[in-house]
Order: C-alpha cells, then structure tokens, then sequence
C-alpha cells in the first residue's frame, strides 16, 4: 500500500497560522483580500495578514502570517 503524504504547502489551515510560515497557496477561515486580489482567489499569497515582502524588490517564496495586524491594503 502506497503511503502518501499532503505537502505542508498544499494543505489549508483550520485558524490563522499567526506569526508562522504560510505558501503562496495555502488558506485559512480569516482570509482577507488585498485589493488587487483576483475575484474568488482564497491564498495566503493574497491576503492581507500575509507578508512576502511583496513591496520589495524580491518577494518571498514562504510568508509569514501576521493575523491579526494587517499587512497590506
């Protein structure tokens, strides 16, 4: 029997996963849309709490989740 295991980075969070690692895909129920977010995209990449140091020169490939302080507009 083949053993297969979800990627930390595929799955999706119960509660915010505050001041620790979020991917780009990943999502939890405290989502708030920046306001370039693409209409129904649910990511950590787009949301308010994340920072992948998007207003620098390189972005992150991992982001921390700074729930509840928002990050961006």
């Amino acid at each position: 029997m083949e053993n297969r295991r979800r990627r930390q980075e595929d799955t999706s969070f119960s509660a915010p996963n505050a001041e620790g690692n979020v991917w780009p895909k990943q999502v939890c129920p405290a989502f708030e849309p920046r306001a370039d977010t693409p209409e129904g995209l649910q990511q950590c990449w787009y949301c308010r709490y994340a920072d992948f140091h998007l207003d620098k020169p390189r972005a992150l490939d991992v982001g921390v989740c700074y729930w509840p302080e928002k990050i961006s507009k």
